[in-house]
């Protein structure tokens, strides 16, 4: 049996809405995706929605909006995917890492204000596994110093604050999300910024279209003026939408009640089978509020690797999606000292879920790893303790 990490849940409603698109003749960015930033709009409450083609984009775009630049300093988690320094550093900027706290994954606010300096333009946090960060705090943190916060959910598509959806109204500035071919929802590939302040709005429009006053669907279908519309008056990138992508995210929107639903009871169910595994620590999460985009265990240091590779033998795929982005070469010779993360990334594994795993899979999943402690005999694997969530 095997079983992947993650895997897209698509099939017959995206392929039909994506054949319309074909038949339509219309490719590129149009009605689909306005479309689509209407139905994102209405299921998370936020006014201004602009679609684009990655969450790469949504966040180099958000910090670009922000007039973040060269000199500028931008905190965020080392515990990310690099798009996030990446972003950072397509502006001109430096990413500043911040450490994690070890039960939430997210960064901690607590860590913030020694890293501040007169150069610090943004604070980034990322919703890790699906879990929201806590923005009020970090906006303690920050007390009433003028500091921008952009949310990178790309993990959080569905999840709540306050009994509210994802999408500024839980505090931050902007709100990024991805929609790449394993979140929550997927468009194939795109991804979608929320903005708090309406006067962004047209700025980052514009921006996503090469700095063009409107894009051809909007010249034809607003009937403007065709010669204004066409000039290009800032910088801008090539990050719109398709209709082609649009479309696949439509009927995912469709979906996702039973989407979310799905995953959420698989979380749960590992939750119940692994608790009596002394060797595995768990992130207890509430469901009723958290969308979850990935299953996250913590086990011993030494043994992390080889369960990876005992699950491997079995057609189970599991790991760590990301090396923290502090000790990437890339982003420093000199890494900052961030023991929380060191520590937890040595200890955690993604072990798989997505919407259409099933029970007896995940109970597959789970006798595996328990055959694998029983192997080492259990309590003994770890020369100590089973990891602590503190």
């Amino acid at each position: 049996m095997k079983i992947p990490m993650s895997k897209p849940s698509v099939g017959k409603q995206e392929l039909a809405l994506v054949e319309k698109v074909f038949r339509s003749g219309w490719l590129g960015e149009g009605r689909l995706t306005e479309a689509f930033e209407k139905s994102i709009s209405e299921f998370t409450g936020a006014q201004h929605v602009v679609a684009v083609n990655t969450g790469t984009s949504a966040l180099h775009l958000a910090l670009h909006a922000l007039g973040v630049g060269p000199g500028d300093e931008v905190i965020l988690p080392s515990m990310t995917f690099a798009s996030d320094p990446m972003a950072v550093m397509l502006c001109g900027a430096k990413p500043v890492f911040c450490d994690i706290r070890a039960e939430t994954l997210n960064i901690d606010p607590r860590k913030i204000p020694p890293l501040l300096t007169g150069r610090t333009r943004v604070i980034m946090p990322t919703d890790f596994a699906g879990l929201p960060s806590d923005v009020r705090a970090i906006r303690r943190a920050l007390g009433n110093r003028d500091i921008k916060i952009v949310r990178d959910a790309s993990h959080s598509f569905g999840s709540k604050v306050n009994g509210k959806r994802i999408g500024v109204s839980a505090g931050e500035d902007i709100t990024c999300f991805s929609f790449d071919p394993i979140k929550n929802v997927t468009c194939g590939e795109g991804g979608a910024l929320l903005l708090k302040d309406a006067s962004l709005l047209e700025t980052v429009r514009s921006r996503k279209i090469l700095g063009t006053v409107r894009g051809a669907w909007q010249r034809l279908s607003k009937k403007k003026n065709i010669n204004v519309d066409r000039q290009v008056v800032q910088e801008g990138f090539r990050y719109h939408l398709s209709d082609i992508n649009a479309a696949i995210g439509l009927a995912q929107m469709r979906r996702l009640p039973v989407l979310l639903r799905k995953r959420q009871q698989r979380a749960k169910l590992y939750d119940r089978l692994l608790s009596s595994n002394r060797n595995v620590s768990v992130f207890k999460r509430d469901y009723q509020m958290t969308a979850p985009f990935m299953y996250v265990i913590r086990v011993a240091a030494p043994v992390r690797n080889e369960l990876v590779n005992f699950l491997a033998k079995s057609g189970i795929h599991a790991g760590l999606r990301y090396d923290p982005c502090h000790l990437q070469p890339f982003f420093g010779s000199r890494p900052p000292r961030l023991p929380v993360t060191e520590r937890v990334a040595a200890e955690m594994l993604s072990i798989p879920l997505y919407s259409d795993i099933t029970v007896p899979q995940v109970r597959e999943v789970v006798s595996r790893i328990n055959g694998f402690f029983r192997e080492k005999k259990l309590g003994t694997v770890s020369g100590g303790r089973t990891p602590d969530l503190s």
